[in-house]
């Protein structure tokens, strides 16, 4: 049995005769209820695809601002975070499409280097309390992690991080060193953690429920 936007499918052997389906179908009621559920809830967090126009609310470091984009007759796309507006000054006149993406592309620029000068503060930081090396940091954008770590002390982030509040980079800063120390998720490793992060727990539930809203 599986479950789509078209509802339940179930497959069977030939052998089985409807009978046999439905009385199976129902005696799995309960679980088909709560998957269906469950499966229409992550339908209504899929992030909306972005416009990138004035107006808009993007995310850094755990708040909402809204974007303004101002046309002038300069050659160069700037980018700033001020009076609690993301400011991006755009040259005037380009066609929407190209005016669309060359926002886009300055916008996550800035914010891949926003990550980069946060999460590698609060990797030092960390590292030098839980008495580990860092080798290499990267930061990718990975679409269903938001950290990983390699036998050699290399380090791989999410650049969306630095839309999550500070907490939760510091939670998966401290989860990928500790890694580096377990590289597994043994009870001594949760140990390790929580030494460093008390409500970690709570952490990784607020990444399991608001992940999706961390999108670009």
């Amino acid at each position: 049995m599986s479950i789509s936007e078209d509802g339940v499918h179930v497959v069977a052997p030939i052998s089985m005769n409807d009978t046999e389906i439905i009385s199976l179908v129902e005696k799995k009621r309960h679980w088909i209820i709560n998957k269906y559920e469950n499966y229409h809830q992550r339908l209504l967090q899929l992030p909306v695809e972005r416009e990138f126009i004035s107006g808009e609310k993007l995310l850094f470091k755990g708040d909402s601002y809204p974007l303004k984009v101002i046309e002038s007759k300069g050659r160069f796309t700037n980018v700033n975070l001020t009076d609690g507006q993301l400011l991006v000054e755009i040259k005037v006149g380009l066609p929407f499409d190209i005016r669309r993406e060359e926002i886009r592309r300055h916008l996550e620029k800035w914010y891949i280097r926003e990550a980069r000068e946060l999460i590698l503060e609060r990797l030092e930081f960390f590292s030098g309390i839980i008495g580990v090396k860092v080798n290499n940091v990267r930061l990718k954008n990975q679409k269903t992690r938001w950290g990983s770590c390699s036998q050699k002390g290399n380090l791989n982030f999410n650049w969306k991080l630095v839309m999550a509040p500070l907490e939760i980079v510091d939670y998966v800063v401290v989860h990928e060193l500790c890694h580096l120390k377990q590289m597994n998720h043994s009870a001594r490793f949760w140990l390790l953690v929580e030494n460093q992060i008390r409500d970690y727990r709570k952490m990784r539930k607020w990444l399991k429920e608001n992940g999706a809203k961390l999108y670009f």
